[in-house]
């Protein structure tokens, strides 16, 4: 900067014949000018980071809070399903007699079911619960191909209760997926997606992972469940 200053005080003075004494004054003009495009620069410059680094803050407390209230939600539907999943054992011992080609199935379903109980990780769960879905979707259509099911008194007093049931879920899961979708969309709009894989500035990485969502399965979508529990009432 100051050999470009120098260069441009000599081309004032051969070319416009500046006098000394104005020379001196263009040259003290000069530095004085430089010196505070410089102090503005490094000004900017703090300004930003003093910005980044105000978003990194309010960002991650933001990211905790959202983190939270999936977890919350999620919880909520957990409570739903809770209910939901027990009648799973019911359920297999009543159409097993009418599925035997779905063997697989049932034993999927029940396998499943075992290891969403063990599960604690809220991703896990999701998954393991949409793949329940997906499983109850087959039985449940194959469960409305024995109409005489249906005249069971029992069975209809049982499957208005299911559907209530279905209903809460649906409510839950409702919520839980606005909830992940606010909380992924936060963590995935800039500067958050630098912030949670790299920091910022030698601060640590927020590290945070994206929440899957609970889908329905196209089956899934247009049958409430009913199963067969007279069992339970005999």
């Amino acid at each position: 900067m100051v050999e470009g200053v120098a260069a441009l005080e000599a081309v004032l003075v051969d070319k416009f014949n500046i006098c000394q004494p104005c020379e001196r004054q263009t040259r003290g003009l000069l530095a004085k000018t430089g010196i505070k495009v410089a102090v503005g620069l490094v000004l900017i410059i703090v300004i930003i980071f003093g910005i980044l680094y105000a978003m990194y803050v309010s960002g991650y407390n933001a990211v905790q809070a959202k983190d939270e209230s999936v977890k919350k939600l999620a919880a909520d539907v957990d409570t739903q399903l809770q209910r939901r999943y027990d009648l799973i054992p019911n359920l297999v011992s009543s159409v097993k007699g009418y599925m035997q080609f779905e063997r697989q199935t049932l034993e999927r379903i029940t396998q499943l079911r075992s290891q969403w109980m063990a599960a604690s990780d809220t991703a896990q769960r999701v998954n393991l619960s949409n793949q329940i879905e997906e499983a109850l979707s087959k039985i449940i259509l194959t469960y409305e191909n024995y109409p005489e099911l249906k005249s069971d008194r029992t069975v209809t007093r049982l499957m208005d209760e299911i559907a209530g049931t279905e209903n809460r879920i649906s409510v839950a899961r409702t919520y839980y997926n606005d909830g992940v979708r606010d909380f992924n969309t936060h963590l995935r709009t800039f500067p958050n997606n630098m912030f949670n894989e790299n920091g910022f500035l030698g601060v640590k990485a927020w590290g945070y992972n994206v929440y899957p969502q609970y889908s329905a399965t196209l089956n899934a979508r247009s049958t409430v469940p009913q199963v067969n529990l007279s069992t339970l009432a005999q």
